[in-house]
């Protein structure tokens, strides 16, 4: 399948530069509209939003990577390919979002979009427990796939010393999910749970897991 490279690439590329270089803020704006024109000629990508996010003294972060220079791929469902190089994942609104600014967040929409392969990463939305939610896929087969699922929550700081926590941070967890028949359950990684899936077969249920390990 041949690969293309969008108006999106360079825009991100342009991110890069903006970022390192420190632009004002109505310049940020001119790309801000740039990012929103390309991604609303294309109907693959769907609507576009930006919105504001604030500095906060916080540790920790909602985004899944430290940093937003990351190598992304966008599939769509029509099987075309687009590249973006500033793109992230957000596990607090579970979007993936590209930074256009010190404090401006572009949101790509999911419609007609298959997936998402971030630094070699497969990322896939799924409906569950009442909303659309981001997902990992660590492992796939014609019969199920592994998920591996995120969870981010905001632990507040306390003025009492004896804590040692006198900022808020944000704490990242991970969960691992079976999909099956469309349906997606809570999954324990365990060499038991995988060998039923593998009609008993532990050294199948090994290698599962050994390969699902190494995605982190």
């Amino acid at each position: 399948m041949k690969k293309t490279i969008l108006t999106v690439l360079v825009i991100g590329m342009s991110l890069s530069l903006f970022a390192q270089t420190n632009r004002t803020n109505g310049n940020a704006s001119n790309l801000s509209n740039n990012l929103i024109i390309a991604a609303n000629s294309n109907p693959n990508f769907g609507a576009s939003t930006v919105f504001f996010n604030p500095a906060r003294n916080t540790e920790g972060s909602v985004h899944l990577f430290e940093g937003w220079e990351n190598a992304g791929v966008i599939y769509t469902s029509d099987n075309q390919r687009f590249s973006i190089n500033n793109v992230n994942v957000n596990l607090e609104r579970h979007t993936f979002e590209s930074k256009i600014g010190q404090d401006s967040l572009f949101t790509f929409n999911f419609n007609n979009i298959k997936k998402f392969v971030i630094n070699g990463k497969v990322f896939k939305m799924y409906y569950k427990d009442g909303s659309n939610k981001i997902f990992q896929e660590v492992y796939s087969s014609p019969e199920f796939d592994i998920l591996r699922g995120y969870k981010v929550s905001l632990r507040k700081g306390s003025a009492n010393p004896m804590l040692n926590r006198s900022t808020d941070k944000y704490v990242q967890n991970e969960f691992y999910y079976i999909r099956q028949n469309d349906m997606i359950s809570d999954f324990r990684l365990k060499k038991k749970n995988v060998s039923k899936l593998v009609g008993g077969d532990d050294d199948v249920a090994k290698r599962i897991i050994e390969r699902v390990t190494k995605t982190k």
